[in-house]
Parts: structure tokens; C-alpha cells; sequence
């Protein structure tokens, strides 16, 4: 069957719907210890968003700025650093506990911060004797100048500067320069976190009380990242917004799908079960359920579609999802159950339509597989499995023809998959040459069993023969292959052997119906051959004495 359905937790949920809060500080140190940088980092930004007490809220972002600093991500680093001595300006690190280079970052951002670099006169720096607005205009006609990274790198020094000095109401607008000056040194996800972080301030500072403060063009520009294949950049988006508003749903949930997209099956998990500490949405549900589906955690998956029917009776991607799920797990009376209740909430469910024709067809039932078949076939016409499947449903029935005709249509890749459908359909036609055309692998059972079946329908038993031995040899409780065997040394006048084979084959289950009645007529003909035989066989001479 073919598969289907297609780090900013603070939290893990049991499967069982029952939340149980854990300390997002000792996630962070777990996913630390774990090598879990990303996660780590995201959780300690959590952490120290939460933490009220100005010691301990430094000590956090030093954990923070020490794992960025382990990702490569020197910006962000120092800006933890900043926000740590912010805390508590008379912090200090224990040298033993972290690298030369770490150190000597500490110690550059606390001077920066105890005593601004003067000008060139001597006086004052400029930029803090002008106002925010004034100082970020002038440091964007250097950045509009500035040609080699040096010159680069030294306003973004001045823009870090500028930032920590400047109020509140100034952040967004130094951010995005900040962002700008990333972006020219090639530091694109250190410029996405800033932006989003810019984004996520600006629309709570103008938001009105009692409203969301939620950066929508930031969200739809998230997702338009992940759909033009940028998931990553999508995530860096994302956490910067959450750097600036930890509980924020919506970014926590595009946060999810650029980690889905970017493979990031458990960064994505632990995103979006942020989000049901609110509330359980039923799309946040149905992508957790396919996050577990992915990473084979059908329990999980199970729960989590579950729920979603459970909140929404009448949703059909719930139902459908479950019904998937179901018809994977084998539980056929729940997938035909759900799948059934989906499809009459909504008739356009492609895939919901094609694994109920499967179901149907395990159930011996081709007529009703056709039918779900060309429905979903009126929703995607050229669809290649669907054809495929038509193909399979048609040859069920009887109908050799129609079915080669879908089988033939198939495209290349998913061709393969049913290949032993189109030899099938052929044969039954008597197109033997173009059966044995196809290509198989006759090191596979099933299809060295109907290349098998081939060559005795074109009277070529020896071939047959040295098809089905070693499909005999490798599993003694094959019966039909063992049966056909028997077929071929019958063809062969081989008549003992004919009569043992069917004789072992009727004693096998998987044995077609006519293997007992083939074992006897063997017997009768090696009876009758032994009689012929002993009648033309001349008396031997008396020796005279």
C-alpha cells in the first residue's frame, strides 16, 4: 500500500491527552548534554523568557550564549551575553568551565557595554549623541558604502552598540538595520532571527490592549518560505519572533511545518505540542499524528487523530487520516468505517478513495473498488497509482483488457509496482510473448511463480521447471508454486513425480482447489502408464539348463 500523509517545546504531553509540565530548564540542559544544540538553544531562550529573578535569568543566557556559541552563532551569542550582564552587570564565568575564545568574547561584550568606544576626536561616539532614529540612518549610509567584510563587520559592532543603548520603542527599527548588515555578510539566518524578532516587537508595540499581538505579514512570509522550499530559513524567521513572544501560537505552528518540511521530524514535534498548552487545535492534532506516522509511532499518530474526530465528528481529514491509519495498522472494519464516514463528508478525498478500493479489493469485492476508483480518478485524471489500481480492480473482475489497457498506461516508475498485474492481464489474453517481455525480477517468488505459469500456457514445461524449484526449495509451504510444478512434470510424462508433487500440494493450504483432483488423476496415470508399460515390455528368454 502506498504511504501515505505524506525546537521551541516547553513542554511534553503524554500520548494520552494528560499534560504533565516538565521545567523547560532541564529540557534545555537534557537537549544540551544530548548534543541537541538547536533544541537546547531554543529551550534556554524559553527559559530565561521565563525566569523572573535577574541572577538566575543570567546565568541562564550564559547556558544560551555558551550553545550558540557552539552552533557557530557568534551574533546571537553576544547578544545573550549582553542580555546576561544586562541582569546582573557585575557577572562573572569560571574560566575552567569554558573555552579560551568564549572568554575572550565575554570579556569584549563587557567592555563594550562598561565603556563605549570613543570616536575618533576623542569626544563622544556620534551615535550616542543623536537620537536612534538619527544614528540608524547614518549607520545605513555606511552600510551603503561600505565595500570589504571589515567595514561590515565594524557596524555591526556599532549596531549592537547602538541597540543597547537605545529604548524600547527603538529595538525594531535597529533590529531590521541589524538584520541588513547580517544579510550583507552573508548571515542569513542570523538576519531572518533578527527580522522576525523586529517583526514581533513592532506588532506588540502597536497592537491595541486585549488584541493579539501577532505578526501576520511575518507568519505568511514563513510560509511562503517554506513553500519556495526554504524550511530553514522559515525556522530562523520563526525564532525570532519567539525570542520576543515565547507563547506566540501561530509561529509556533509555521515554526512546526518549515521543521516538518526540513526533516526535522522532533524539532517539528516539539514546536507544535507547544501549541495545545492553549488549546487543541484539530490541524495542529492531524500534524502531529502525521509527524508520528513518519517517524513509526502509529500509537502516537493513532491518539492524536483520534482526538481530532473526538473534537469534530464531521472533520474529513480527521476521519480519513484515522481511516489510513487504520487500514495501515490492518484494522480493516475501523478503516472501512472511517474511510466510508470521510468520504461522505467529502467525496474529493483522493487518497481516502484509493485505499478504500484496496480495502475492497482484499475483500473480494472488484465492482465496489471500481467504483471508488474512477471517483477518484475525476479528481486527478492522470493520477499514475490511481490508473495503476483501475488496472488491478479491472483484472479482478474478469475484464483482461480494460485492465491491460490502464496497466499499459502507467507511467515508468510506478509501472514496476504493478508489473505482475500487466503480465497477469496478458496472459489471460494468450499474449504470451508480450507477457514474458515484461520485465521481472525472477528472483522474486511471486514473479518467477506467473513467469512460471507463462511457459506452461506456451507448452514450455522445462522452463517452467527451473522457475518453480528453487520457489519450492526456498519455501516448502508454497502451494501454488508447488502445484504448478507438479503441472509442469505432468506435461513432462513425468507421471511419478507429477503425483507425489500434487499429492504434497493438496496437503498445503495455500494449494489451489484443483491440486487434490490433480493429485489423483496423477496417481491414475502413472498407474496406467506402469500397465502400458509392463504390456509392451517383451517376456524375457528361458535359460536352457
Amino acid at each position: 500500500m502506498r504511504e501515505w500523509l505524506a525546537a521551541c517545546a516547553v513542554v511534553a504531553l503524554l500520548g494520552t491527552g494528560a499534560g504533565i509540565c516538565q521545567d523547560p530548564l532541564s529540557e534545555a540542559n537534557a537537549a544540551y548534554r544530548q548534543g541537541e544544540f538547536q533544541k537546547a538553544a531554543e529551550l534556554f531562550q524559553q527559559a530565561a523568557e521565563a525566569e523572573t529573578r535577574p541572577t538566575a535569568r543570567a546565568e541562564i543566557r550564559v547556558k544560551l550564549a555558551w550553545t550558540l556559541f557552539a552552533l557557530k552563532n557568534r551574533s546571537r551569542a553576544e547578544d545573550a551575553l549582553a542580555a546576561a550582564l544586562g541582569d546582573e552587570p557585575t557577572l562573572e564565568l569560571v574560566p575552567d568551565y569554558y573555552s579560551d575564545d568564549f572568554l575572550a568574547l565575554f570579556s569584549r561584550v563587557k567592555t563594550r557595554l562598561a565603556s563605549p568606544p570613543p570616536a575618533s576626536g576623542g569626544g563622544p561616539s556620534p551615535l550616542t549623541r543623536t537620537s536612534p532614529a538619527s544614528a540608524s540612518n547614518m549607520l545605513r549610509q555606511k552600510l551603503a558604502q561600505a565595500i570589504d567584510p571589515a567595514a561590515i563587520e565594524s557596524l555591526l559592532a556599532e549596531a549592537r552598540q547602538l541597540e543597547a543603548t537605545s529604548p524600547p520603542s527603538a529595538h525594531p527599527e535597529l533590529l531590521e538595520l541589524r538584520a541588513e548588515i547580517l544579510d550583507r555578510l552573508g548571515r542569513t539566518e542570523e538576519a531572518l532571527e533578527s527580522q522576525g524578532k523586529a517583526a514581533a516587537l513592532r506588532a506588540a508595540a502597536q497592537a491595541p490592549p486585549g488584541v493579539s499581538a501577532v505578526p501576520l505579514d511575518t507568519m505568511l512570509e514563513g510560509r511562503r518560505l517554506v513553500a519556495d522550499g526554504r524550511p530553514l530559513d522559515a525556522a530562523a524567521l520563526m525564532r525570532g519572533v519567539l525570542s520576543a513572544q515565547p507563547a506566540c501560537a501561530p509561529a509556533l505552528e509555521v515554526l512546526g511545518e518549515a521543521y516538518m518540511a526540513a526533516g526535522r521530524l522532533d524539532d517539528a514535534y516539539n514546536a507544535l505540542r507547544t501549541t495545545l498548552l492553549d488549546s487543541e487545535k484539530p490541524d495542529v492534532l492531524l500534524q502531529l499524528g502525521e509527524i508520528d506516522v513518519r517517524r513509526g509511532r502509529l500509537a502516537g499518530a493513532k491518539d492524536s487523530f483520534r482526538r481530532v474526530v473526538e473534537k469534530d465528528p464531521a472533520n474529513d481529514r480527521g476521519l480519513a487520516a484515522l481511516g489510513l491509519l487504520a487500514a495501515r495498522m490492518e484494522d480493516t472494519a475501523v478503516a472501512r468505517e472511517m474511510l466510508e464516514r470521510a468520504l461522505q463528508a467529502n467525496g474529493t478525498l483522493f487518497e481516502a478513495r484509493v485505499v478504500r478500493a484496496q480495502l475492497a479489493l482484499q475483500e473480494k469485492d472488484p465492482s465496489t473498488a471500481i467504483l471508488h476508483l474512477r471517483r477518484a480518478l475525476q479528481v486527478r485524471p492522470d493520477d499514475p497509482w490511481a490508473t495503476a489500481w483501475l488496472g488491478v480492480a479491472l483484472l479482478t473482475s474478469g475484464d483482461a483488457a480494460g485492465a491491460e489497457e490502464k496497466l499499459r498506461s502507467t507511467p515508468s516508475e510506478p509501472r514496476s509496482l504493478f508489473a505482475l498485474a500487466l503480465v497477469e492481464a496478458l496472459r489471460r489474453q494468450g499474449k504470451l510473448e508480450e507477457a514474458l517481455a515484461v520485465p521481472l525480477d525472477r528472483d522474486d517468488p511471486q514473479s518467477a511463480i506467473l513467469l512460471a505459469h507463462c511457459y506452461l500456457d506456451r507448452s514450455d514445461p522445462a522452463k517452467a521447471e527451473s522457475l518453480l524449484l528453487p520457489v519450492v526449495e526456498k519455501n516448502a509451504q508454497d502451494g501454488r508454486a508447488r502445484y504448478l510444478l507438479g503441472v509442469a512434470y505432468h506435461a513432462q510424462k513425468r507421471w511419478q513425480e507429477a503425483s507425489r508433487t500434487f499429492a504434497s500440494a493438496a496437503s498445503l493450504r495455500s494449494a489451489p482447489p484443483p491440486a487434490r483432483d490433480a493429485a489423483a488423476f496423477a496417481q491414475a496415470t502413472a498407474e496406467a502408464q506402469a500397465l502400458l508399460d509392463a504390456a509392451l515390455t517383451p517376456p524375457q528368454p528361458v535359460n536352457p539348463q
